[in-house]
C-alpha cells in the first residue's frame, strides 16, 4: 500500500470524527492479513488478535478488512464438535452410575489426608471412584465468508478499518486513484443475520462471493443470486446439521452463479450481501436436536431481503443504542488521534481506559442476547476448529466472570441466555447429584461443561469440585438488581436445588464442622515440598466455604420474599453456624483451607478465597475490618501481573477494598498489557473473561450496592449494615457463618459512590449505573471529588446512601422518581 506524504482533504476529514469519538472507536490504518486467501489453520492466531468482531448474541462475525479479499470468518454460538448428544439422561449429564455408593471411601482417604497424585491419594481415589470416562467435546467455527474485490493493495491509499462502538458497524473504506470505495458490516439483532453494503464512487464494483466450512459440506450451490450451503458438524455419537444461506443484491450491474458455488458481480454501483445461518441445536435436555434449520434460515432471509438493507441498517442502530445507551461514561481526556493498535503500543491513557471500557459493553451486547446458550471463553468469536481450553464454559470464574458486568454497566437484557442455560445444567446437574454423590434431592455440577448439559466431573486431570453455589450466585444476584418478583419465581427451584445438594453433601469434618469434600481451591496447591505442585485435592475449601453461606443466605431470603418452604428454611438456618469458619492464619492473611497452609511466596492467579470479598458481600473494609485486612494481605501474597481474568479480578477485588489507584493500575495493566490490537483479552492466548471482569471492577470503582442497611436508625455504617460473619469468642481469628434475620429479607440497600475513584480519573461523569434494589445512578464529580448524583427508582423502593464517610437516612421512591442527595 502506497503511503502519500501529505495530508489529503479525505484524511482531514476522517480525522475529526476520531478525535471527536475517540472512546467509541476502534480503527487501524491496516487490514488484518493482508493478501490471505484463507485463515484456515496458518493464520488463526492473527485473525483473532486484529479482526473485528460483530454479534446478536447468537451469531457473530469477525472481519479483515482485506483489499483484494475480504475473510469474514462467522460463527454461530451453539456450534459445538466432538461431544455426545442424545443420550440417556445420565450418561448425557456425566454422570458416572452409581459412584455415589463409593463417596464415603473416597471421604476416608480425604480424612486420612493422603495427599499427592499416586495412587491411593486423594487425587487418584476421586479420579477413579467418582468421575467418568467422557469426551466434552469443543465450540468449532461456523463458516468462512470470501469477497474477491480484484484491487491492487499497491495502488491503494487512504485505507482506514474501522469499529463504532456507537452503532455497532463495521467499516472498510479506501482510494484507488480518484474512485473511493466503501464496505460496511452488522450483525442485526432485530434481523438475526449479517448484512454486507458495498459502495463505489468514480468507479464500478466487480466482486466474486463464496463461502466455505471447515466441516463436512453435503451441499454447495449457487443458483441466482444465492449460495446455498448445508453441512455437518461431527459429533461423538452423532452429525448436527447447519445450514448457511448468502443472498447477493445489486445495484445495476449484472450477477452471476457460478458452478463452484459462488457469486459473480460485475459492473455494480453497490452491492448487498446477506448472511444467514443456524444449525439443529435446542436447549433441551438430553436430546439437544430438533431445529429446523433450514427452514429458519430461508424464513429469516426471506424477510430480510425483502426488507431491505436501508430498512434493517436503520432498525439494527435503533436496537443497539437501546441497549448501549443505558449507560454512559466521561472522564475528561485529550484524543491522542492514534490508531488503536498504536494506542495500545503507546501505553496507558484515559483514552485507552474509556475505549476499553465502551468495548467491553460492546462485546457483551454482542456475545449475549437472546442466545440459547450464554457466552463461552471466547464469548462467540473463534476462528478455529478447537480453539484453546475448547472455548468451554469454566465453572470456577470464567462463565461467571462474563455476566458480572451485566447488571452493573446496565445490560441487563444480556442475562437471560445464562438464566436458560442454568435451567438445562439444573436439569441435567439432578441426576450428577444422585448419581455421583447418592444426594437424592437437588443438583449439582462440576468444573467444566459444553452446551450439551455436560454437569458431572470426568477424568482428564481436572480436579473434583462442586459449582452450584457459584453459578446460583450469579442467578439471585440478577434478583438483587432487578427485584422483579415473577423472575426471582422463575429461578427459586434452581437455588432450592443447589441448597438441597449442599444439605445432604455438607459433611463433618475432624473439629465437628461442616466441610465442602472433596473439593479443591481451583488450581492452587499447598504442601508442595511435601507433595508436588500437582497436590491440590482437599477439604473445606474456603472460597467453598463462603459461597455456601452466600447459597444458603440467598434461599432463605427468596424463601421468605415467595412465602414458601419454611421447614427448608429453618434446615437451612441451622446448618449455617456449624459451617467451617473463615479463618485468619499465621502471616495475618485470610485462610485458603481449614489447615494453616498458605505459603506467602505462592504468587498464584486464581484468590477463590476472596470470592466473599467479590463478587460476594460478605467481607467489606467498612464492617468486617479484620477480616478486609487479611484480604489485603492475600492480596500482597499475590503479587501484581497475572493473566487477562485474575487481572480482571483483582481489579475489582481493590475496588471493594476501597484502593481506587491499586484497581485502576490493574486495569490500565489489563487493557495495555493484556490486549491484543483489537483489544481482545490477551489470556495468553484469548478469552473474553478479562475484558469483561476488568470493566466490572470500574464499575464498582464508581458504585458499590452490596451492603444492606439492617439497622436503618444507627447513623454509622459499621453499625447499620448486615455483617455474615462474626468472630469466635473463643478462637478471635475464627469467624463463624451468622444466620440472617428475617427482617435482610427487606432490609435496603446502601448506595456507596465513589468508594475507590483513582486519582487518574479527577474530573468525570457516569450516568445509568445499575445499584442493587432496583436503582439507577448518575454520579458528577470534579477534582476526585463528588458534585452531584441522581438517583432514580425503576421500581418502589428504599435506599440509603453513603458517601464522603457519612451514611444518610433511608430514602424511599416511587417508581420513576429521582432523589439528588447534594440538592
Amino acid at each position: 500500500m502506497k503511503r502519500q506524504a501529505f495530508i489529503s482533504a479525505v484524511a482531514l476529514s476522517l480525522l475529526f470524527p476520531i478525535l471527536a469519538s475517540a472512546q467509541h472507536l476502534l480503527h487501524y490504518d491496516a487490514p488484518t492479513v493482508p493478501g490471505a486467501k484463507t485463515v484456515a489453520k496458518k493464520l488463526e492466531k492473527v485473525f483473532i488478535a486484529q479482526a473485528l468482531p460483530l454479534g446478536n448474541g447468537r451469531f457473530g462475525a469477525m472481519f479483515s478488512g482485506g483489499i483484494d479479499r475480504e475473510l469474514i470468518v462467522t460463527n454461530e454460538i451453539t456450534q459445538w464438535a466432538n461431544a455426545n448428544r442424545g443420550l440417556d439422561p445420565v450418561a448425557q449429564s456425566g454422570s458416572k452410575p452409581g459412584a455415589g455408593k463409593d463417596l464415603e471411601k473416597v471421604r476416608k482417604v480425604y480424612r486420612e489426608g493422603k495427599y499427592g497424585t499416586k495412587e491411593g491419594s486423594m487425587e487418584w481415589t476421586a479420579n477413579k471412584y467418582l468421575c467418568a470416562d467422557m469426551k466434552l467435546g469443543n465450540y468449532s467455527t461456523f463458516t468462512e465468508v470470501q469477497i474477491d474485490t480484484g484491487h491492487d493493495p499497491d495502488k491503494v491509499s487512504n485505507y482506514r478499518r474501522e469499529l463504532d462502538l456507537k452503532t455497532a458497524l463495521g467499516k472498510v473504506s479506501y482510494s484507488i486513484g480518484n474512485a473511493n470505495f466503501t464496505r460496511e458490516y452488522f450483525v442485526s439483532h432485530p434481523h438475526d443475520a449479517m448484512v454486507m453494503h458495498y459502495t463505489a464512487e468514480n468507479a464500478k464494483l466487480d466482486l466474486k462471493i463464496g463461502t466455505t466450512t471447515r466441516h463436512k459440506t453435503q451441499t454447495l450451490k449457487s443458483e441466482g443470486g444465492r449460495i446455498t450451503l448445508l453441512a455437518e458438524v461431527k459429533l461423538t455419537n452423532d452429525m448436527a446439521g447447519f445450514t448457511q444461506l448468502i443472498e447477493v443484491v445489486s445495484e445495476g450491474g449484472k450477477v452471476t452463479a457460478s458452478k463452484d458455488g459462488r457469486i459473480q458481480v460485475s459492473g455494480a454501483n453497490a452491492v448487498t450481501v446477506y448472511v444467514v445461518g443456524y444449525n439443529d441445536y435446542l436447549p433441551v435436555f438430553p436430546t439437544f436436536k430438533g431445529r429446523d434449520y433450514q427452514a429458519d434460515a430461508a424464513a429469516t432471509m426471506k424477510k430480510l431481503v425483502a426488507d431491505g438493507y436501508a430498512a434493517a441498517k436503520k432498525e439494527h442502530i435503533a436496537d443497539y443504542q437501546s441497549q448501549a445507551q443505558r449507560m454512559t461514561l466521561d472522564i475528561d481526556f485529550k484524543p491522542s488521534g492514534l490508531t488503536t493498535n498504536k494506542l495500545v503500543k503507546a501505553g496507558g491513557s484515559v483514552e485507552l481506559d474509556l475505549l476499553y471500557f465502551n468495548y467491553s459493553r460492546y462485546l457483551q451486547l454482542g456475545c449475549s442476547r437472546s442466545a440459547p446458550v450464554p457466552s463461552n471463553l471466547q464469548g462467540l468469536w473463534n476462528p478455529h476448529t478447537k480453539p484453546a481450553w475448547n472455548a468451554d464454559y469454566h465453572f470456577d470464574i470464567n462463565l461467571a466472570m462474563n455476566y458480572w458486568m451485566v447488571e452493573t454497566a446496565n445490560l441487563p437484557d444480556s442475562f437471560s441466555p445464562y438464566v436458560e442455560y442454568m435451567k438445562v445444567i439444573a436439569e441435567s446437574g439432578k441426576y450428577v447429584a444422585s448419581e455421583n454423590y447418592g444426594v437424592k434431592k437437588g443438583w449439582a455440577a462440576a468444573l467444566n461443561s459444553n452446551v450439551y448439559g455436560v454437569a458431572g466431573p470426568y477424568n482428564t486431570g481436572r480436579r473434583v469440585q462442586q459449582a452450584g453455589h457459584w453459578l446460583s450466585q450469579n442467578l439471585y444476584d440478577h434478583y438483587a438488581f432487578n427485584q422483579d418478583p415473577e423472575y426471582l419465581k422463575e429461578i427459586y427451584p434452581i437455588i432450592k436445588g443447589a441448597s438441597e445438594f449442599f444439605v445432604d453433601f455438607l459433611a463433618p469434618w475432624k473439629d465437628g464442622t461442616l466441610v465442602v469434600y472433596p473439593t479443591w481451591s481451583p488450581e492452587n496447591f499447598y504442601l508442595t515440598k511435601e507433595h508436588g505442585k500437582l497436590n491440590k485435592q482437599c477439604y473445606g475449601a474456603s472460597w467453598d466455604q463462603q459461597l455456601v453461606l452466600n447459597l444458603f443466605t440467598d434461599c432463605i431470603e427468596a424463601s421468605r420474599k415467595l412465602g414458601v418452604d419454611d421447614e427448608f428454611r429453618k434446615t437451612l438456618e441451622e446448618m449455617i453456624p456449624r459451617l467451617c469458619p473463615q479463618k485468619i492464619g499465621q502471616h495475618g492473611q485470610v485462610q485458603e483451607w481449614p489447615e494453616d497452609w498458605d505459603e506467602p511466596r505462592n504468587t498464584h492467579r486464581h484468590i477463590s478465597h476472596l470470592i466473599a470479598l467479590h463478587p460476594g458481600r460478605d467481607i467489606s473494609p467498612l464492617t468486617t475490618k479484620e477480616l478486609s485486612a487479611a484480604a489485603l494481605v492475600t492480596m500482597g501474597h499475590r503479587g501484581d501481573q497475572s493473566t487477562g481474568w485474575s487481572t480482571g479480578w483483582k481489579t475489582c477485588f481493590w475496588a471493594r477494598l476501597h484502593n481506587g489507584d491499586k484497581a485502576h493500575s490493574f486495569y490500565r495493566f489489563l487493557n495495555v498489557k493484556r490486549a491484543y490490537p483489537n483489544l481482545f483479552d490477551f489470556h495468553p492466548p484469548f478469552q473474553i473473561d478479562g475484558n469483561f471482569g476488568g470493566p466490572a471492577g470500574v464499575c464498582e470503582m464508581l458504585l458499590q450496592s452490596h451492603l444492606r442497611s439492617i439497622d436503618n436508625d444507627a447513623t454509622e455504617i459499621e453499625k447499620a449494615a448486615y455483617v455474615a460473619y462474626k468472630s469466635d469468642p473463643k478462637t478471635p481469628k475464627n469467624f463463624i457463618p451468622v444466620v440472617p434475620p428475617a427482617e435482610l429479607a427487606d432490609a435496603p440497600f446502601i448506595l456507596h459512590l465513589l468508594p475507590a475513584l483513582p486519582s487518574a480519573w479527577p474530573d468525570g461523569k457516569v450516568k445509568g449505573l445499575r445499584a442493587r434494589g432496583g436503582f439507577e445512578v448518575d454520579i458528577e464529580w470534579k477534582s476526585g471529588k463528588l458534585v452531584k448524583s441522581t438517583i432514580r427508582a425503576n421500581r418502589d423502593g428504599s435506599f440509603r446512601v453513603y458517601s464522603n464517610n457519612k451514611l444518610s437516612k433511608l430514602i424511599t421512591l416511587k417508581k420513576g422518581e429521582a432523589y439528588s442527595p447534594e440538592s
